[in-house]
């Protein structure tokens, strides 16, 4: 006989006059088309910075700080593309994603991103989180952000997963090809080149990824989705206007995690939708720029 779930790890209940336009709100478009011009503006401007870089026209150090710049909104499309909130369309969105991705990480599949970032959903803060890699001492944090890539390699093999290590073979692939492709170029000459315009700035958005959109959110980390489903992760709520698109939307992190087939250019519209009954739970709220979250108590526990 199936386990009762604990009242604090049931779904949000939402009245049924606010249900038509939250399904509006929370289902994949046919195409989204602020997560589309983001992904080409990344794309088109790494590239136009590598062929600058290249030519001579700029120099090295500013076309790798330059690449960081273009690599950080790739987050949003990657992760977006790991839950097919891109496009309705599958095989459309899964080429976004793998475009985007092959910038950053070319020897990582959107297979396995998909995978343990699905097992972070389900599993939030829990032993079987495989972002738990990027909790940690103080004086790690900035290598665990740096290398979550890594942290994934490390844990699929300890999951009985066939899925799991169907994708981490093809990821090994993957990586054999690109160690290949770089041991080519070093030997023809163009190792400072693949270092600072793909590997430093690689690793630099990787650790602003794994700062600002792994950790922050769950930076709380002692609460599971299994024991609090809303107190798990946490919402970022003050200067929204410009905390939101520098954050790619997920400061309202906690609405992705209730709706994750949104597109968070949509995560204001449903906060102000949903607000009431979401202040019938417990939340973790960081105000502003703070770190640590406050536990502000839902008016159903506080009844």
């Amino acid at each position: 006989m199936a386990t009762a779930l604990h009242p604090d790890a049931m779904p949000l209940a939402v009245p049924p006059d606010k249900a038509a336009r939250l399904r509006a709100l929370t289902l994949p478009p046919l195409l989204a088309w602020p997560t589309l011009w983001m992904w080409t503006i990344a794309v088109v401007g790494i590239a136009t910075s590598d062929i600058l870089a290249l030519s001579g026209v700029l120099p090295l150090g500013v076309a790798s700080v330059l690449n960081v710049l273009f690599m950080y909104p790739l987050f949003g499309v990657i992760h977006d593309a790991t839950h097919r909130a891109i496009s309705s369309n599958a095989r459309l969105n899964d080429w976004i994603g793998r475009i985007g991705l092959l910038m950053i990480a070319p020897h990582g599949t959107l297979g396995m991103f998909r995978w343990a970032h699905m097992q972070h959903h389900r599993h939030t803060n829990g032993a079987k989180d495989p972002d738990e890699w990027i909790h940690g001492r103080w004086w790690t944090l900035p290598l665990r952000w740096m290398s979550f890539d890594l942290g994934y390699l490390i844990f699929i093999p300890r999951k009985g997963d066939a899925i799991a290590r169907r994708q981490l073979r093809t990821t090994f692939g993957a990586l054999a090809m690109l160690l290949a492709v770089i041991g080519v170029l070093v030997w023809m000459g163009y190792g400072m080149q693949v270092l600072l315009l793909w590997l430093i700035p690689a690793r630099v958005t990787m650790m602003l990824f794994g700062c600002v959109f792994f950790w922050l959110p769950h930076v709380k980390h002692d609460v599971s989705s299994e024991q609090n489903l809303t107190l798990a992760t946490s919402m970022r709520l003050g200067s929204e206007r410009w905390l939101g698109p520098l954050l790619q939307f997920h400061n309202y992190h906690l609405l992705h995690h209730l709706y994750p087939s949104a597109p968070p250019y949509n995560h204001p519209l449903i906060w102000a939708l949903i607000e009431p009954e979401l202040r019938q739970r417990d939340l973790a709220v960081q105000y502003g720029l703070a770190i640590r979250p406050v536990v502000v108590p839902g008016r159903r526990s506080a009844a």
